[in-house]
């Protein structure tokens, strides 16, 4: 009996593979099928099952008609795992999870606040509603109701309450616009020349023009060669960088040096000069401040470089479960969502010590005169704080009671809890809240007029009347860790570590910044680049976010987009 496959020396799986590789390289790394059987003596065999060929990945979307190489697609895609180059048909989706159920699954997993299928067929550009049904009915993920939608998220319980969460504190704020809502978009060189005009001042250990490309890296999650690449080829990159030609464009190791010398303080520096314009701007700037903490993984080679404890700076820390790496501290503007100061701590570094160094860093940088008061969560709960607080930033530390601190304390945070679920609406001031809460059931608590305790009532009345702020923190979280890199550390020496992260915060005020001074109208196409992170949705302020085919979109108001 005759076979369709040949086992003959000249037609090999191995030279099969050769020639679509040799085919891939002269033709852009993507073909469709079509075009392989066209031009290549491939057989008809070896093209219709190349996707279970180590070797190669099938497009997502298009019914997996487009082929491109595995290297290729793992050394091109962008953070978020997806590379989306452009073909006749539009633009081709891999991953570097290859199928599209991994790929699901991998997304439900990963994104902080999970995954709606709308969500799904913008980022696959296809149909995902039957996948995420399988996965979910095979318990793969985990399937919740949500605003009328379905929420595929982690199956692990503990990790599917924190996405829950994450999904609620991602809603955009209510703001009533005062014209209709309109879109607009960012140009990357717009960013580049935005953060340029500030480091031309701040930035001396470096050429300024080296920081702006490590600028761009943390939006692209690019290796140092992969962003040498990525400049030469695209003339509006180059030209706002300042090279001439492809071959002024520092080369991956020039790159990488540029970050191993880049000193974090200038780019707090930066980082003040940027939030401070934008600061200026807005009318109830500077009135309260939020501080929070989250934590990053240390990068390493093996598992036993973790355990042992060899990764410079790193260390194992609880957050959310146990971690080995570092942990991060924000000081936010409520008003604005900026991140107005940033430290980096071990990762057993306590929350309540870490939190005199964050506000000193705060209070060096910036006009405090204004503050009326720092919100944060029961980690930074404690008397010295409090202290330390009103006496550097002349304002009261209001945080979430802490009930482990005592018995008394934890019953004061229960009645308070009753008290405004019961009366919430009613109560307009802390006195309003106090004048229902009984004296007699106090006195019990051992609570008595003066004490300490009762201090800590009305700090914890005025927290929880405040307490909606919070929630701008873990926005911008969300953003520096889904946007600007905040926690794909690939970085082993401390401050090296520390300069990733600071960048981090300066990528996305660069944003902020160059949304503020770019005109809201955009009515020209565009050209150049693929579509993936070309555009950027206005104004990175108080809004949400979210990929579509590569793009990161935002939805805002123009009222707030001109402040």
């Amino acid at each position: 009996m005759s076979s369709t496959r040949s086992d003959t020396s000249e037609n090999t799986a191995t030279s099969h593979k050769t020639a679509v590789r040799e085919f891939l390289r002269t033709h852009g790394e993507v073909v469709s099928k079509e075009q392989l059987r066209a031009g290549t003596s491939v057989p008809a065999w070896y093209i219709d099952q190349i996707a279970s060929e180590d070797s190669f990945y099938t497009s997502l979307n298009h019914h997996g008609s487009y082929v491109a190489s595995k290297h290729v697609v793992g050394h091109r895609s962008t953070h978020d795992g997806f590379w989306r180059p452009e073909v006749d048909d539009g633009v081709a989706v891999f991953h570097r999870k290859e199928d599209t159920k991994s790929t699901l699954k991998h997304l439900a997993f990963r994104r902080p606040s999970g995954l709606t299928p709308a969500e799904a067929h913008d980022l696959l550009d296809r149909r995902c509603y039957r996948p995420l049904r399988k996965l979910a009915e095979k318990q793969e993920i985990h399937a919740a109701d949500w605003q009328n939608t379905t929420l595929y998220l982690h199956s692990w319980p503990s990790r599917r309450d924190d996405q829950l969460l994450q999904r609620q504190t991602d809603q955009p704020t209510d703001i009533t616009p005062d014209e209709p809502t309109e879109d607009g978009y960012l140009y990357r060189d717009e960013l580049i020349a935005t953060f340029l005009s500030v480091a031309v001042s701040q930035i001396q250990s470096i050429p300024p023009e080296r920081a702006a490309a490590l600028v761009l890296r943390q939006f692209e999650g690019d290796s140092f060669d992969a962003l040498e690449r990525r400049i030469r080829r695209n003339h509006s990159f180059r030209e706002a960088l300042d090279y001439v030609e492809p071959e002024d464009v520092p080369d991956g190791t020039s790159l990488w040096r540029a970050f191993d010398k880049l000193q974090p303080d200038e780019l707090r520096d930066c980082l003040q000069s940027m939030c401070g314009e934008l600061l200026d701007d807005h009318d109830h700037a500077g009135e309260f401040i939020i501080i929070d903490g989250t934590h990053i993984a240390a990068w390493a080679n093996t598992r036993e470089e973790i355990e042992n404890g060899d990764v410079e700076g790193a260390s194992w820390g609880k957050h959310e479960g146990s971690f080995y790496g570092y942990k991060v501290f924000l000081v936010v503007d409520a008003a604005t969502e900026l991140p107005v100061a940033i430290t980096m701590e071990t990762g057993k570094r306590n929350d309540t010590a870490a939190f005199e160094p964050l506000i000193e860093e705060f209070d060096e940088r910036y006009d405090t005169n204004q503050l009326q008061a720092a919100l944060a969560d029961a980690g930074f709960d404690s008397q010295g704080n409090r202290e330390f607080c009103q006496d550097r930033l002349d304002c009261p530390l209001l945080t979430a009671i802490n009930p482990r601190r005592s018995s008394p304390l934890a019953t004061i945070k229960e009645e308070i809890k009753e008290l405004f679920e019961e009366h919430g609406e009613k109560i307009e001031s802390p006195y309003d809240a106090l004048e229902r809460l009984p004296q007699e059931q106090l006195s019990e608590y051992g609570v008595e007029a003066g004490s300490v305790e009762e201090t800590y009532i009305f700090q914890a009345i005025k927290e929880r009347m405040h307490r909606h702020l919070r929630a701008g923190v873990e926005r911008v979280f969300s953003r520096l860790k889904s946007f600007t890199g905040l926690d794909r550390v690939r970085a082993r020496k401390k401050d090296n570590v520390e300069t990733h992260v600071v960048l981090s915060a300066v990528a996305l005020v660069a944003a902020s910044l160059t949304a503020t001074l770019i005109p809201i109208s955009r009515n020209t196409d565009f050209a150049g680049e693929s579509m993936t992170g070309q555009r950027w949705m206005r104004n990175l302020l108080k809004s949400s976010f979210h990929h579509v085919n590569g793009v990161l979109n935002v939805s805002v108001s123009p009222a707030s987009a001109r402040r």
